[in-house]
């Protein structure tokens, strides 16, 4: 069954046109701190991402959320234990596997990650941990790419299996895509003023 037409739902007048959207959307997030930002994936969006890295088999994910004007990607939300050394790291543009994945906008999967050229291990070393595996997917909200997506394995934690599967990197893109939804959702809400109980 497809979805359902919803041109009907366009009010004259009322609804800007979809490049004054955009271009207010584009002006607001320029206006935020990548630490700003991540408080648009609310608990049952982070509810949603937390299940899909269980589900996959991964240890912890993360998100990578981008800070253009220094060419970083900054972590700024994880799963796992050791998310208070992490959250924060920021991860600069052009280096590692996130980086690829960024300015690439592919999905991107990589078993015995440690063998891989592209790999940084500069987030491992810092928290005395070593990925082993790796799924990331590119982040999109507020119609652009804003980060990476990723869901890891690390040595010593218990995981369902070794390495990850193809279906594994679609539970975390479809998790992803419907974080996307939600936050476009949200502010498509709040732009139109329908949240603030006027």
């Amino acid at each position: 069954m497809g979805g359902m037409h919803t041109q009907l739902l366009r009010l004259p007048g009322l609804v800007e046109t979809p490049a004054e959207v955009q271009r207010r959307l584009e002006a607001w997030i320029a206006g935020r701190s990548p630490a700003q930002l991540v408080g648009l994936v609310d608990t049952a969006a982070l509810q949603l991402l937390d299940g899909a890295f269980t589900a996959a088999g991964g240890s912890e994910g993360t998100i990578w959320l981008a800070d253009p004007p220094k060419r970083e990607l900054v972590a700024s939300y994880n799963s796992g234990d050791d998310a208070g050394r992490l959250v924060g790291f920021r991860q600069p543009m052009g280096q590692g596997i996130i980086s690829m994945v960024y300015a690439q906008e592919q999905p991107y999967c990589e078993n015995r990650i440690g063998e891989s050229a592209g790999h940084d291990d500069t987030l491992d070393r810092k928290i005395s941990e070593r990925t082993t595996a790796m799924i990331a997917v590119p982040f999109y909200f507020a119609f652009g790419l804003r980060g990476v997506i990723s869901c890891v394995q690390l040595a010593g934690r218990p995981a369902e299996c070794d390495g990850f599967r193809s279906g594994d990197v679609e539970i975390v893109a479809r998790a992803t895509n419907l974080v996307e939804r939600l936050i476009d959702g949200a502010l498509l809400t709040a732009l139109l003023g329908l949240g603030d109980g006027a």
